[in-house]
């Protein structure tokens, strides 16, 4: 499946005042835009033809919390990745982020745009991986991953794996060139992984709805070493729900 990451940078004209989680403000700005100019862009990649429960084919991320208050000349550097579908009208979504000022975000400015990169992704070659004991997931935005409508706060190996590629197989079905088929042993074989959570719950309101979720960081502890492609790409595809509003945006290490 291709992915393209593109960043973007908006520089403010006169003070200005905006929610301290801005992804919902991104996305709506950029909704408008290609709705306005390119409505068949975003029939494709903000409302998917014909099965509204499919996955969108791109992810947002800017850094939470954000600032709230900005100045004249501050910035606002933010990210977005498509794949599949969406990375047919990479121009037309570059240029609709020049008319998101006409929106949400009337007090800004494009001043640059810079793709950090374009390619193919699958797991082959997996087997050259550096064995992987210990690793470490950083949220870096708000994670929405519910268990009876609540933010989980102990988020086991099994429970996140399984939502990773329930994640994954969703969005590859729908726009990668083959089905998501897992290795049998990734799923039947499963290793045991000690984790150690330290997560807290947030909450806010986005166009009225909240958003239930939860930030910090998870270290496991086991054997993960043949994971690490799929969680690797979760990386770039986020996890749990509201991604396309920044939620969901993890780092790791090992």
């Amino acid at each position: 499946m291709h992915l393209t990451k593109l960043t973007f940078t908006l520089a403010f004209t006169r003070d200005t005042r905006l929610p301290r989680f801005i992804g919902n403000t991104l996305r709506g700005a950029l909704g408008r835009a290609l709705f306005e100019h390119y409505p068949e862009v975003y029939e494709n990649v903000m409302k998917v033809k014909e099965d509204e429960s499919a996955p969108n084919p791109f992810v947002l991320f800017t850094p939470y919390p954000s600032k709230g208050e900005y100045k004249a000349g501050d910035e606002l550097v933010f990210d977005i990745t498509l794949f599949g579908i969406a990375c047919r009208f990479e121009q037309q979504v570059i240029d609709a982020s020049v008319l998101m000022n006409q929106g949400k975000l009337v007090n800004t400015q494009l001043i640059k745009c810079e793709q950090i990169y374009s390619h193919e992704w699958s797991d082959a070659g997996a087997e050259y991986i550096p064995h992987c004991e210990v690793l470490h997931i950083h949220f870096l935005t708000p994670a929405a991953i519910l268990a009876e409508k609540q933010a989980v706060t102990q988020l086991d190996f099994s429970m996140f794996i399984d939502r990773l590629f329930w994640r994954i197989g969703a969005i590859i079905d729908k726009y990668g060139e083959d089905e998501f088929v897992l290795p049998y042993r990734l799923v039947s074989n499963k290793p045991y992984v000690k984790a150690e959570c330290d997560l807290r719950k947030v909450s806010f309101q986005t166009s009225g709805q909240p958003i239930l979720a939860v930030c910090g960081s998870i270290r496991y502890c086991g054997d993960v070493t043949r994971y690490l492609p799929y969680i690797d790409l979760g990386s770039q595809l986020h996890i749990g729900k509201k991604t396309t509003r920044s939620c969901g945006a993890y780092c790791f290490e090992f």
